[in-house]
């Protein structure tokens, strides 16, 4: 860590824990270059995360009658950046992993802390915050970049039928009306991407909820879909009552798009890939299905983390980012819903999304 002076806010409701914690961090090597500042309730917790004067949270997991984890996610849900690190009484494998989806960098165990653990987890969520800034700068100049070229394909396309469609045949006009098309998807898809790349920071949907037309948004998944697996058919079946549902359109436009490209590339080339929507118990269930070789049951979880890319030669076109399933279930989840998948070896695979209707 640099010489400057860290500040770490530290959220807990017993004030011997916050002594334990400063003489942790003055045991550190260095540690005049930590300051540590304590609240004592829920409400002061959030109120300080909110201000974002802090480098570093320290966040216990109870906190009277809520706990650190409905801390977390209210923070992350307002658009708080900060690095939090929750602290907890007892080892809990439950506990680490909602810590971990809902956005903690580091999960730690009361007993089990000295100095040199809460330095080194302190130093990993600064590093990460750091990284993570780098990755959004990134993703905004790819963007940048990404935009000139296409909004130029566009312009070009437009200037050429305005300029010469007397003289073009009915293919040319086509083919011509397909490209201005594709830039326009592939423009509002790149606005996607940027948007998904903020999901692990702030665990929120960024666009607000509207009420849309579901097989409206399903069509238009299926035509995006169409674009890189254009040899692919799509059944769609959207069962009568299952009308207009409010969230937030386009992120799930995006979530469904992913996962119908993944049942092409998985689909035998004389199958078609099955769309189907319907009412389930007060939700709106979404499945896609596909007649493809399936996915052994132990990787089925592995599906839904970071970077995750199955081993299979019999996958029909290119290969994918290893990311969509992982911010398909943050998305899906941020609606308070849930996102599953079904399928065995040789029996093709469905995924399921369920959202409140």
């Amino acid at each position: 860590m640099s010489d400057r002076i860290v500040r770490i806010l530290l959220v807990d409701d017993d004030e011997e824990d916050y002594v334990i914690t400063r003489d942790l961090l003055s045991d550190v090597e260095s540690g005049s270059r930590f300051r540590l500042d304590w609240v004592g309730t829920y409400g002061e917790g959030l109120a300080a995360l909110r201000r974002a004067e802090h480098d570093v949270c320290l966040l216990d997991y109870r906190l009277g009658a809520r706990d650190g984890l409905e801390l977390l996610r209210e923070a992350r849900r307002t658009g708080c950046t900060v690095p939090m690190i929750l602290l907890t009484g007892q080892g809990d494998r439950g506990v680490d992993l909602q810590a971990m989806e809902a956005g903690a960098t580091d999960y730690l165990v009361k007993g089990d802390l000295n100095a040199p653990l809460l330095e080194r987890s302190i130093r990993y969520a600064l590093e990460r915050g750091r990284v993570e800034q780098l990755r959004q700068s990134l993703v905004a100049l790819a963007s940048q970049e990404l935009r000139g070229p296409m909004a130029a394909v566009k312009k070009e396309a437009i200037e050429l039928l305005l300029r010469d469609r007397g003289e073009l045949t009915e293919r040319a006009v086509e083919a011509i009306g397909r490209v201005i098309q594709v830039a326009d998807h592939c423009a509002r898809l790149l606005d996607g991407f940027v948007h998904l790349s903020r999901i692990d920071v702030s665990r929120a949907v960024r666009s607000e909820p509207e009420l849309f037309d579901v097989r409206g948004m399903v069509e238009e998944a299926v035509e995006i879909a169409r674009l890189s697996a254009p040899g692919c058919a799509f059944e769609v079946r959207v069962q009568d009552g299952v009308t207009a549902l409010r969230a937030a359109r386009y992120e799930l436009l995006l979530v469904l798009v992913d996962v119908l490209a993944n049942a092409a590339a998985y689909s035998p080339p004389d199958a078609a890939a099955e769309v189907t929507v319907a009412a389930a118990e007060g939700m709106v269930r979404f499945a896609v299905a596909d007649a493809g070789p399936g996915i052994p049951p132990s990787v089925i979880e592995d599906l839904f983390t970071p970077f995750y890319l199955m081993k299979d030669p019999t996958r029909r076109g290119a290969r994918g980012t290893g990311l969509g399933l992982c911010h398909g279930k943050q998305i899906v989840e941020a609606h308070r819903g849930r996102i599953w998948v079904e399928s065995g070896p040789e029996k093709g695979t469905t995924v399921y999304l369920e959202l409140p209707g």
